[in-house]
């Protein structure tokens, strides 16, 4: 057998494990770990648990009261903070961070994040660490391990503003984050009009965050469903979806995927359509994390990777609405 006979099995290897993947990373099926960086963390999204991502990761990790996780520095990194309070620390500079603070990390910035409240600082992380090793420019320093908090980490000073002087923006907060953009609104292609009830911009350019196509990842949106509402019904690339509240089911490729707080959803990228069904009692919020390597794809072969929308048996588009049993 030759490489080239490799090559010819490589097609069938790939859908088949599209259609192994869990498809839901669920919180409660991953334990807890301590490493240098992290008291407790969990590696919840990424090959190593069976996805078939195109080279990203997603980890969740709690800090406990008084202690600060490790300083490294690597590629970038997209970060949200679920619950507690405390700052974090860009490259000398510290930013406050609260429930629904989201940081965009510089490439290769030092960071860290310290706990400053009574209760354990729990966040989300996204990098784009194997796509990285796997085009050999990964690096990974560490500065610094988790410890207990001292005063000389304690008494820096916040920044006024939410960006490292003179450089790009680093964190937005959910309760800051506009729900329309009309910008970007007035730009949109069919397949993303229509998608969700209410949507809240995170790190887009639009509020000051590097352009798409110059991030790896991030963590861009906040989609809001109503009790009751689905979303509307496209195909594209890969889609990563953290549930930051309700409960509900993604039809993914004619798969039912139930979730409820806490999970991750993932789409593979294999152009499966799908829609987001919130069947909850109140309004379900997911967190959308982008990996930049899809658009890359897209911009490539529109063709064959652009966004869809997919429409009904009468040709209409499937759009964000009330759910109709």
């Amino acid at each position: 057998m030759t490489f080239y006979d490799e090559w010819f099995a490589a097609q069938a290897d790939i859908e088949a494990s599209f259609l192994r993947s869990p498809g839901l990373a669920r919180d409660a099926d991953y334990p807890w770990v301590e490493t240098r960086q992290d008291a407790r963390v969990k590696l919840m999204l990424g090959r190593e648990t069976g996805f078939p991502t195109m080279g990203g990761v997603v980890l969740k990790a709690e800090i406990p009261p008084g202690w600060h996780t490790g300083t490294h520095r690597h590629g970038e990194e997209a970060i949200h903070v679920l619950r507690g309070v405390g700052f974090a620390v860009v490259d000398g500079h510290r930013f406050d961070v609260r429930p629904g603070s989201t940081l965009q990390i510089p490439y290769r910035a030092s960071h860290q994040l310290v706990n400053t409240g009574d209760e354990a600082l729990q966040y989300l992380s996204a990098m784009a660490f194997p796509l990285e090793l796997y085009v050999n420019l990964v690096t990974l320093e560490q500065i610094e391990d988790h410890g207990e908090n001292d005063e000389r980490l304690l008494s820096a000073s916040a920044e006024e503003g939410h960006s490292i002087p003179g450089g790009p923006r680093v964190v937005i907060h959910l309760d800051e984050a506009p729900t329309h953009l009309a910008e970007v609104e007035a730009s949109q292609i069919a397949a993303y009009q229509q998608q969700h009830g209410t949507v809240h911009y995170l790190a887009v350019p639009e509020n000051g965050f590097p352009e798409r196509d110059r991030a790896s990842v991030a963590m861009t949106h906040v989609f809001e469903e109503a009790a009751g509402h689905h979303g509307g019904r496209h195909k594209h690339l890969e889609a990563v979806l953290y549930v930051l509240d309700g409960e509900g089911y993604s039809d993914v490729g004619g798969k039912p995927q139930k979730w409820s707080t806490g999970d991750i959803l993932h789409i593979p990228p294999a152009m499966w359509e799908h829609e987001h069904y919130n069947q909850g009692s109140w309004a379900s919020q997911l967190l959308r994390i982008q990996f930049g390597i899809r658009y890359w794809f897209t911009e490539l072969w529109p063709e064959g990777y652009s966004p869809q929308r997919i429409y009904d048996e009468e040709g209409r588009p499937i759009v964000a609405a009330r759910i109709v049993e």
